[in-house]
């Protein structure tokens, strides 16, 4: 008798890219655990865990698993990156209030800018 596929297994059978490693998570993963106080990763970091009130979960780099945390933070960055503006406020405002979420837009689009300039 067959098991039924996991949810995971069926859509990344469905959409290979879904298995394969996004460098910009790897990136962002290893400057959110290494990098020095005053980069805009930290800063990132910092503001996202004040608005969130709790620490963002990151797993190290490598790990093929892939927190809330982190999907949540690629879709922002996607949103940011392809300017879709409703997408990118509702991203924010469904996990923050909205002073929070303006602070946390500051510190998301200098990292997004320090993140595609190393892509």
């Amino acid at each position: 008798m067959s098991h039924p596929k996991t949810a995971a297994a069926h859509w990344t059978a469905e959409f290979p890219q879904l298995r394969a490693p996004d460098p910009r998570l790897e990136i962002l993963r290893y400057e959110l655990m290494y990098a020095e106080e005053g980069h805009s990763l930290t800063r990132l970091r910092t503001q996202l865990e004040k608005a969130l009130n709790r620490p963002i979960e990151i797993a190290l780099p490598g790990d093929e698993s892939r927190s809330f945390d982190e999907r949540w933070m690629m879709a922002v960055f996607d949103a940011l990156k392809t300017l879709d503006l409703r997408w990118y406020q509702f991203l924010l405002r469904s996990r923050m209030e909205a002073g929070d979420a303006a602070r946390v837009h500051f510190a998301l689009t200098q990292a997004q800018v320090w993140l595609e300039a190393r892509l």
